[in-house]
């Protein structure tokens, strides 16, 4: 994989023209889609000239981000994966003095209160949550910056917590994510799809949470068509995938042929995408595969399915992309999705629009929109007074949670 370092291009766009010191917190080490975004939002700031550094949290994990962190530029500081709220708390703040942070910005709702507790005290710094999650949560702090990714679920928090809220879709790398044919070809001669058969790719974590319902319908979709030039392939793993494998294999032995196809996670999975006739996928995987010029169909939960078309845009525009609506009969309903697309002409028309539409998700109208946010966060801080007030509070909260969820780790 070519290397994605980038060096410094000047100064930011945002008002004052500060350089920043930003802190990035990632949740995990799992390699997805979320902390791929905040990657690839950290190595665009600083090639604007802005500092960043990196931590995540430590977790067994099948396919780490490590390596994707260092091919962008960074080396992350990993904490311990156990630690109660005030001793995370004491850790971040560690880390954001060590590099003067301005900003502490966490890619996980979980860390909000640590980070929060974090940045306390007399030097005027920012706790930012985002939470690119498909709901909303009740316990960030309320008077911490939030960022939501749909406008359903900023207009739902702004309503029900009372508190101001950024829109910030996932942004999309539209220059690494830009359609590569021969890539493509390779990756279809890998994996025994021939140039002659209809490839359905889905790239992404195999995962109980969220992902594992659609895959299974993927599988039995394909099985209900039955016909002999469609091939199902998955790229990913996660704690599903045993599950998903055997089922897979269960199809592929009724129908008498390797009709799925599992290939496990790759740390570069451009080349799926660019093999794909058909992308399935939600989330940060249905826009990278608008970049590549894919026509898509996005999943969700309950049999949701849905092509994304001029008539489904402004869904997903509102809602993200994703759906919950429930569906009677989930595998004849998006193999009738699938069904519609066997046509050539509407698949490169659906690819031309969509590539069209994923314009807007940009890396750098996205470091933009971090640009204004922290400038415009950092301004607006209160006084040390109450600072000190709203820390102390979340202190005793998180105290009284440490006390009654103690542990021996």
């Amino acid at each position: 994989m070519t290397s994605i370092v980038t060096t410094p291009a000047g100064p930011g766009t945002a008002d004052d023209g500060r350089r920043l010191s930003v802190l990035v917190g990632l949740e995990g080490l799992a390699l997805g889609g979320c902390p791929i975004n905040a990657l690839d939002l950290g190595r665009t700031l600083r090639a604007r000239g802005h500092r960043v550094e990196v931590f995540a949290i430590d977790e067994q994990v099948k396919t780490s981000l490590l390596p994707y962190a260092e091919r962008s530029g960074f080396t992350p500081t990993v904490l311990p994966q156990h630690a109660g709220t005030l001793e995370r708390a004491r850790q971040i703040r560690r880390l954001a003095l060590e590099s003067s942070a301005d900003v502490v910005h966490v890619f996980g709702p979980w860390l909000g209160r640590a980070a929060t507790m974090a940045v306390a005290g007399a030097t005027p710094r920012s706790a930012v949550v985002t939470n690119w999650m498909m709901e909303n949560v009740p316990y960030v702090p309320r008077r911490t910056p939030l960022v939501l990714g749909t406008r359903s679920l900023r207009d739902e928090a702004e309503r029900m917590q009372g508190r101001h809220v950024w829109l910030m879709e996932p942004p999309v790398d539209l220059d690494a994510d830009a359609a590569d044919p021969e890539a493509g070809r390779r990756f279809r001669r890998e994996v025994g799809i021939g140039d002659d058969e209809l490839a359905v790719v889905v790239v992404g974590r195999v995962d109980a949470h969220l992902k594992e319902e659609g895959l299974g319908h993927a599988i039995d979709a394909v099985e209900r068509l039955d016909l002999p030039a469609l091939r199902l392939v998955v790229v990913g793993d996660g704690d599903a995938f045993e599950r998903v494998a055997g089922r897979a294999a269960a199809a592929n032995e009724r129908l008498g042929r390797p009709a799925v196809v599992l290939t496990g996670s790759r740390q570069d999975p451009r080349p799926a995408y660019d093999a794909a006739d058909v992308a399935l996928g939600m989330g940060g995987s249905a826009l990278r595969a608008l970049a590549h010029a894919r026509p898509l169909v996005v999943l969700g939960q309950n049999g949701y399915a849905a092509t994304f078309d001029v008539g489904t845009r402004e869904h997903f525009a509102t809602e993200g992309f994703f759906g919950e609506e429930p569906v009677a009969d989930p595998a004849g309903h998006l193999a009738h999705q699938l069904e519609r697309l066997l046509d050539p002409v509407h698949r490169a028309e659906l690819a031309a629009f969509g590539h069209a539409e994923v314009q807007r998700y940009g890396l750098q109208a996205g470091a933009d929109q971090l640009e204004a946010l922290y400038r415009t966060e950092l301004r607006q801080l209160p006084g040390l007074p109450r600072r000190l007030t709203d820390a102390g509070a979340l202190v005793l909260r998180a105290a009284a949670h440490d006390l009654r969820h103690a542990r021996t780790w």
